[in-house]
């Protein structure tokens, strides 16, 4: 089965890569190999390459699951590409791909929250350039410091250096709008670099307030399981002394004011429950 794709234009331009199905429940990005495989599709200038990342993930015997053992956006770095696994042989295959690449989108999906955003790293700086230029499309921009608990993931890794990645998150995994949103991003994507023409469903809305956000913490369970005290669909807003969950027992307050980006179903100590946004500035595109 063909994973990659390549694309290009008669026309000097940049080269852009977009890689999907990083995790195998994470199917909205198929959406992209719909919309290249059009008749009539065509780039007006530069080239682009679409990977699919972890095909064997999405067509597994049980179902599309996330992986098959290793989390393949936790091990882009020296370490990770020295596991003796399938996943870091298929990130050590794609790498040539994305360091001849200018950009690239990693379109990505959730488990249970259903407002997209654009996440980009503070070891990449210029991603928070091209998010600017996306927010038409997505209008929330989260920015992450360094990694300090967990593995290195495609948006922060440093086995890249002149590139630009950038993650778009299109919402739920079963969610009608995510391919939606994952398209709109893309032909944005496109636009913003000049290789496609702009107009028509290249863009979105013709305005946006946009919404920048940083990472303010990452909570792991020290006990678990987590339960929520309400249901969260992304951006939920907290109250500094909330009480907006548990780990096993013991309550979990909010620290400051601040804002619920993702949850995920953690069970055990150690596993990665619940990431906290703050406002740090809006602008309108």
């Amino acid at each position: 089965m063909q994973d990659t794709f390549e694309f290009s234009s008669s026309f000097a331009g940049p080269r852009l890569a977009v890689t999907i199905l990083m995790h195998g429940d994470e199917a909205c990005g198929l959406a992209v190999l719909d919309t290249v495989r059009a008749e009539n599709f065509a780039l007006s200038s530069g080239s682009l390459v679409v990977l699919v990342l972890n095909r064997r993930a999405h067509e597994a015997p049980e179902g599309p699951v996330r992986h098959l053992g290793t989390d393949m956006n936790r091990i882009w770095s020296h370490a990770g590409l020295g596991e003796r696994t399938e996943e870091a042989r298929r990130v050590a295959s794609t790498l040539p791909c994305l360091k001849d690449a200018d950009a690239i989108l990693d379109i990505h999906s959730m488990p249970s929250q259903d407002t997209p955003f654009l996440f980009v790293s503070e070891t990449h700086p210029r991603s928070a350039d091209l998010a600017e230029k996306l927010g038409a499309a997505v209008p929330r921009v989260v920015t992450a410091p360094p990694p300090q608990q967990r593995g290195m993931a495609l948006f922060e890794t440093e086995l890249l250096s002149k590139e630009t990645p950038i993650v778009v998150e299109c919402g739920q995994h079963q969610s009608a709008q995510a391919p939606d949103v994952a398209r709109a991003t893309f032909l944005r994507f496109l636009s913003v670099h000049g290789m496609i023409e702009t107009g028509g469903d290249a863009e979105t809305a013709s305005s946006e307030t946009v919404r920048f956000y940083e990472m303010c913490r990452e909570i792991k369970l020290d006990q678990g399981p987590l339960t929520l005290a309400l249901p969260m669909r992304g951006f939920d807003r907290l109250d500094r002394g909330e009480t907006y969950g548990w780990d096993g027992p013991r309550p979990l307050i909010a620290e400051e004011d601040c804002h619920v980006l993702l949850t995920r179903p953690a069970v055990n100590p150690g596993d990665e429950a619940l990431t906290l946004v703050r406002l740090t500035r809006t602008r309108h595109v």
